[in-house]
């Protein structure tokens, strides 16, 4: 399934990068059925990490990382077959956090919110996201794929979610999290920023998740050499 948009423009206003970034999404036009939904619908993921870095930066990367992720994930559909496309990761999580709802975890006093939902919606982390990557990993045993051009091989992909973390040990410095799929361990979280005032540049690729239709018809036999291919 090829994505019909040629090219999508990221937001520097959203990302917290210095500059709009672009991306092709039809450089991801090969895919592997996930699960069959009850209603008949198919999750499929990409067979490859798109060729292109996205970067997020600091306290804005951070509060806009979830609903940025979908947006660009938006990207990836194609309106003669898909119906809905997400990140790996994506069930619910709140998209964009205000410096408002940000206060409310900077002033916690617990040595670790990485976990808490109860705190999702200020940024304190999540674990819905596994929902998605146990998926990945129950089809593929893995998490890992190379780039769409193979260029590259294990490379970190984008996963939604955030995590907060408040440190005894580092004088009191709180640090905030995005999560990703690291080429090493699989899903793995890294600071973006902390309360010193000090904001980190992320970049990884992209990989997203896209909802068939039911119904289609395709031909083929589902294997690499003859995927399925809608009629």
């Amino acid at each position: 399934m090829t994505p019909i948009a040629e090219s999508y423009t990221i937001s520097k206003e959203l990302t917290g990068h210095t500059e709009d970034q672009t991306i092709n999404p039809q450089e991801l036009n090969l895919w592997r059925v996930l699960q069959i939904n009850q209603d008949g619908t198919i999750d499929m993921i990409s067979e490859y990490t798109s060729n292109e870095y996205i970067i997020f930066k600091g306290q804005v990367g951070f509060k806009n990382y979830v609903g940025a992720l979908e947006m660009i994930a938006s990207a990836y559909s194609n309106s003669h077959y898909s119906i809905d496309t997400r990140c790996p990761g994506y069930n619910g999580q709140t998209k964009f956090i205000t410096n408002e709802l940000l206060e409310k975890t900077s002033g916690e006093v617990s040595n670790n919110l990485g976990y808490n939902l109860l705190m999702e919606p200020y940024g304190g982390g999540d674990n819905y996201y596994l929902k998605d990557t146990n998926l990945i990993y129950s089809i593929y045993n893995t998490y890992f794929t190379s780039t769409a051009d193979k260029t590259a091989s294990n490379s970190p992909y984008f996963i939604s979610g955030r995590r907060y973390y408040y440190q005894y040990r580092s004088s009191g410095n709180s640090i905030w999290c995005i999560d990703y799929v690291n080429s090493n361990y699989g899903v793995d979280t890294w600071e973006i920023y902390n309360t010193t005032g000090s904001e980190s540049t992320r970049m990884f690729r992209f990989r997203p998740i896209a909802t068939l239709k039911s119904g289609l018809k395709a031909t083929g036999n589902g294997t690499l050499d003859e995927p399925w291919i809608f009629e």
